[in-house]
């Protein structure tokens, strides 16, 4: 059996969630989602230039999210939340 990661979350990137309300469950809980589910990946891959570390962004309720897993650690790090423009 795999071990479910831990999931971390960069305080910066909850700034852009409203405080309450259905949105912000719905994130919430798809990030809390990736402690068992975070192999699956995301939506697309992005690589940091500097570092080509791959990064996964998911996209939930309007909001793109940034993360990554660190694997050695058992760690899946959320670096990014943005709410998504509309079409």
């Amino acid at each position: 059996m795999i071990p479910a990661y831990r999931v971390l979350i960069d305080l910066d990137a909850l700034a852009s969630l409203p405080r309450s309300g259905k949105r912000r469950g719905t994130v919430l809980g798809m990030l809390a989602g990736l402690a068992d589910n975070a192999d699956l990946g995301g939506d697309f891959e992005i690589s940091d230039p500097e570092t080509s570390r791959p990064f996964q962004v998911s996209c939930v309720a309007g909001y793109a999210i940034t993360w990554w897993i660190d694997h050695p650690v058992l760690e899946v790090k959320i670096i990014d939340i943005r709410e998504t423009p509309l079409p």
